[in-house]
């Protein structure tokens, strides 16, 4: 049997994946042992995540626990002499030069081609994979000259921190709901820099060009993962949305084609488009509605005025495309290449 550690289940993505890999076959071929790092909750199930000999004793690590974690643990098992598979969530290794970014619906070939080779496997960026998943045949048939996306980025994106965050804020204008001027005073007032009723219109730290490393992303992931350059530009914004992140396209195209050649090109098994008209969109082009799906929603879709720039909009869960579901299809294909 293959010996799988499992890292961060507990965390909002971990929780996600610990399910989608119930429901795969990769438990009939594996023993799923889980870490923690926090001592309350060990016991004969649960294991101690700085255990380095046990660690060591793995033949797969997946972790979901964060960057530092990866950083500190990584290093350790590598002076170990630690021989097995890393697969990561977090932002740390995504960019380095041992580690091999893994969306399978977009680069499952380069993954087949490089699992002899790499030990390192990062999930991407929760954006870029919805970004990638969407515009995957506009890719296959090179017509993409560069892209333009607005991202509308959910709470959860964020983790449990401002998901109980905000629930706090609102418990405390609880009593003041019905009162339009109460509430704005509170949340003016009184609970200074709440994300209740507001967005967030940066998120991470500062890189080039005045970006946020969010946005940065796109273009860096995006082109690591298609192995050649690709012309993304973004801006990245945190809404109120518990679940689900949404992106405006603007692509322009190298090639003139109509708007139901579009529709064609852009359509296939993990896309949902939808109707563009009122009830569709305001039905099925929401948050609630795509939360726990597996497909991408597509919607909004029309040619800009401007020649072969076309516009749409979509929305998909985060916590399974942007996070879980790579990392579990990943480990489902590394499972059947050490079997």
């Amino acid at each position: 049997m293959i010996k799988i550690g499992f890292i961060g289940w507990r965390g909002i993505v971990g929780n996600v994946l610990l399910n989608r890999i119930k429901s795969s076959f990769i438990l009939k071929f594996s023993e799923l042992f889980l870490f923690s790092t926090n001592k309350i909750i060990l016991n004969y199930l649960i294991n101690y995540a700085y255990n380095l000999n046990l660690l060591k004793s793995m033949d797969i690590i997946i972790c979901c626990q964060g960057s530092n974690y990866t950083k500190n643990i990584l290093k350790s098992l590598k002076n170990l002499l630690w021989k097995g598979y890393w697969i990561d969530a977090s932002s740390f290794l995504r960019m380095k030069k041992n580690s091999f970014l893994i969306l399978d619906l977009i680069n499952k070939k380069e993954i087949l081609n490089n699992i002899k080779n790499y030990k390192i496997y990062s999930g991407c960026n929760c954006t870029v994979s919805l970004c990638l998943i969407s515009i995957k045949k506009l890719l296959k048939y090179n017509l993409i000259e560069w892209i333009f996306t607005s991202s509308y980025q959910s709470i959860s994106g964020a983790g449990s921190y401002l998901i109980n965050k905000i629930n706090n804020d609102i418990n405390k204008i609880y009593n003041n709901f019905n009162e339009f001027k109460n509430i704005e005073k509170l949340i003016k007032f009184k609970l200074k820099n709440s994300n209740l009723y507001n967005i967030i219109p940066w998120i991470d730290k500062k890189v080039n060009f005045s970006q946020t490393k969010e946005e940065w992303k796109s273009q860096v992931e995006s082109s690591k993962i298609l192995n050649k350059k690709i012309y993304i530009d973004s801006t990245c914004v945190r809404v109120n949305s518990l679940r689900c992140h949404s992106q405006s396209f603007y692509v322009k195209l190298n090639k003139n084609i109509n708007l139901n050649n579009f529709y064609d090109i852009i359509n296939y098994n993990y896309i949902e488009i939808i109707k563009n008209d009122q009830i569709n969109i305001s039905k099925k082009l929401n948050s609630i509605n795509v939360s726990n799906k597996l497909k991408i929603y597509v919607g909004k879709i029309r040619k800009n005025i401007i020649n072969n720039i076309f516009n749409f909009f979509n929305i998909g869960d985060q916590l399974l495309w942007g996070a879980a579901e790579p990392i579990k299809r990943f480990l489902e294909i590394l499972i059947e290449f050490l079997i």
